[in-house]
């Protein structure tokens, strides 16, 4: 049994190591050409305004999302993915990519995921992440949502 718990942390620890390899990996390489998209200085860059990734981040996101967070990310079984609130991740872009990779166990947190990590590339996850970013700007613009960020 206590060999089982060892194996499980140990791809855990694995994949938020690669998470954070690939956050910064991103952060260096990332397009100046792209609007990019961050939390804050340390966070993860993504590239919302590359219609190829945001493409193909939508299509892995119906593939393997849609099921539980819904069509365009709005909410379903699970919660919303383009609503700008992220509880579990801190509303990080590097938080947000660790979640799907390591997936949620906590039942106190409101729910459970499975990890995504061992079955989805690091560019896979990257590029849903991607769409759901480029979805909820969208959104917050079209005013099909309150714009979390907004200070009042």
């Amino acid at each position: 049994m206590l060999h089982v718990v060892s194996d499980r942390l140990s791809r855990v620890l694995a994949v938020v190591a690669l998470a954070l390899t690939l956050a910064v990996g991103l952060t260096v390489m990332s397009t100046p050409a792209q609007a990019q998209h961050k939390m804050n200085e340390t966070d993860m860059e993504l590239p919302i305004d590359d219609a190829k990734v945001v493409e193909f981040g939508k299509e892995k996101y119906a593939q393997r999302c849609s099921f539980c967070h819904g069509g365009g990310g709005k909410g379903g079984k699970g919660p919303c993915l383009t609503c700008g609130r992220f509880p579990y991740s801190g509303n990080t872009n590097t938080g947000i990519y660790t979640t799907i990779a390591v997936g949620v166990t906590n039942r106190s947190m409101g729910g459970t995921m499975g990890a995504f990590g061992t079955t989805m590339s690091a560019e896979e996850i990257s590029a849903v992440l991607t769409f759901m970013r480029s979805e909820e700007r969208r959104r917050i613009a079209a005013g099909e949502i309150p714009d979390p960020y907004k200070v009042e």
